[in-house]
């Protein structure tokens, strides 16, 4: 971050503007891209629930909620969490997105010098937000330990990372990038780790990222809340009611740190959006959405299936998100990535290279959330730099 007059505080140097965000201001300049870059549902919000913001608004519902967000709304967060996840939290607060989320729990768990643990790949913000806690950043690797293997999680190694100074360890399943889906025996052996440690610094506590929890395509999906003893979880509705622009998440977990989060949120964000989560609170009860996870899947499927072999891509168990391997040339080596990407651009073809989420620059991000026809333009494309390149 350019600083010459020496005006920005220190905590923000280290931050670095989003790769995902300099590609969604190239899709501005290009006519017909091929957009398979940014995470965000590309089917509109369901028309009960626009119509239900829309009446909210008329009704007046436009001014501050308690800080915590609507009771009832928080009601029926924690009935669903215990639902789902067969545990019911102490206590919830609504919060502006995830992201909302992820900022309060960060600033109200890390001191300067906690250690946080962090996947790699991982979502961009994960470390930045780490950096303005002043936090000391560790990553726990989830690349396949073979060509064509899963993402995961050596419990091994985990345990190994995970010291008496880890603070907080960050897990987000199913997985921005990856679109991996964490198993039980992986979820229950964090838990374990996690609660085992932290003794210099009053217990590490978990972090959980649940946003693309209702894209689980492989079996069940398995929450943290059930496991780990001090669990702050991160969910809400943006990627399922494809409504990110609403700002609308949730954060769940025991009553000391979420009144510290809701203190936080009140002089930050204050609150989230009053219409928004009257529309939710009233029709979250009434919208089926499988549709949307059978619709997705099929894209999953549908990219694993005709994806060149070059990429390596074995199916993706969640999100909406692949993150297959740069393709090799004939001698055997990796394409460099931004020759690659620069290839890629010149098809008007729009992804996000791997060194945004991560140490390595070996993979790069795909989102197929897209309609069916950009769709198979984005992997003819890539099928095409695939024989370009190889």
């Amino acid at each position: 971050m350019l600083d010459p007059a020496g005006i920005l505080s220190e905590r923000v140097k280290g931050i670095e503007p989003s790769g995902i965000r300099r590609i969604f201001e190239l899709m501005a300049t290009m006519q017909d891209p091929i957009n398979l870059s940014i995470g965000q549902p590309h089917y509109e919000a369901p028309a009960e629930l626009v119509e239900a913001a829309h009446r909210a608004m008329q009704r007046g519902i436009n001014r501050y909620t308690v800080t915590q967000g609507l009771p009832e709304l928080n009601a029926l967060i924690l009935a669903d969490v215990e639902k789902r996840c067969g545990v019911r939290p102490q206590t919830s607060l609504v919060t502006a997105g995830v992201s909302g989320g992820l900022m309060l729990a960060f600033q109200c768990l890390l001191n300067p010098g906690d250690e946080i643990l962090l996947p790699d790949p991982g979502f961009v913000m994960y470390r930045h937000l780490a950096t303005l806690c002043g936090a000391k950043v560790r990553y726990y690797d989830i690349y396949p330990t073979q060509e064509g293997g899963r993402f995961g999680v050596d419990l091994e190694r985990f345990a190994e990372l995970c010291t008496a100074r880890t603070k907080v360890v960050l897990v987000n399943s199913p997985s921005n990038p990856t679109g991996a889906v964490l198993t039980r025996e992986e979820i229950e052996g964090i838990a374990a780790i996690a609660n085992r440690g932290g003794a210099e610094v009053g217990g590490t506590w978990v972090v959980s990222d649940e946003i693309y929890d209702f894209f689980t395509y492989e079996g069940e999906y398995t929450s943290l809340v059930g496991s780990a003893e001090r669990c702050i979880q991160l969910g809400g509705y943006s990627k399922t009611y494809g409504i990110p622009g609403w700002r609308m998440g949730y954060a769940t977990g025991p009553s000391n740190v979420l009144e510290a989060m809701k203190t936080l949120q009140q002089f930050s964000f204050v609150c989230a959006p009053a219409p928004f989560q009257q529309a939710l609170l009233e029709t979250i009860p009434k919208i089926d959405l499988s549709p949307y996870r059978a619709e997705y899947r099929g894209k999953r499927d549908y990219i694993a299936a005709n994806l060149h072999p070059a990429y390596g891509l074995r199916a993706p168990e969640g999100a909406f998100y692949a993150f297959p391997q740069l393709p090799r040339t004939g001698s055997g080596a990796a394409v460099d990535s931004d020759r690659f990407m620069k290839a890629a651009i010149e098809k008007k073809l729009l992804i996000v290279p791997g060194k945004a989420f991560s140490a390595r620059d070996t993979h790069f991000r795909v989102s197929y959330a897209a309609d069916d026809a950009t769709l198979a333009r984005g992997i003819d494309a890539l099928n095409e730099l695939a024989n370009q390149f190889a």
